[in-house]
C-alpha cells in the first residue's frame, strides 16, 4: 500500500541523492542512467571544465601582468623579498 509517509521517504531519499550527486559531480543526472550515458556525460563535463580551466589560467596571467605593469622594479623586488621572508 502506498502511503504519504512512503512517498515522503522516497522523495527524501531522492532529494538526498540529488544533493550528494550535485556536491560530488557538479550536477545531477537522471536516475537509471546507463554506463554509456555516464561515460558520455563525464566526457562532456571534462571537456567543458578543461576549457574553463584554460580560460581561467589565461585570465589570471593577463590580470597578473596588468597588476605588475604599474609597479616599478624596486617595488617588485621589495614584494619578492617580502614573499621570500614568509
Amino acid at each position: 500500500m502506498v502511503t504519504l509517509e512512503n512517498v515522503n521517504n522516497v522523495n527524501g531519499v531522492e532529494t538526498s541523492k540529488r544533493a550528494e550527486m550535485s556536491r560530488t559531480y557538479g550536477m545531477w543526472y537522471k536516475e537509471g542512467a546507463t554506463a554509456s550515458d555516464l561515460v558520455s556525460w563525464c566526457d562532456a563535463r571534462i571537456a567543458v571544465y578543461n576549457e574553463w580551466i584554460k580560460n581561467c589560467k589565461e585570465l589570471k596571467q593577463s590580470s597578473q601582468a596588468q597588476l605588475l605593469s604599474g609597479m616599478s622594479r624596486a617595488e617588485l623586488e621589495a614584494a619578492l623579498k617580502a614573499l621570500d621572508a614568509q
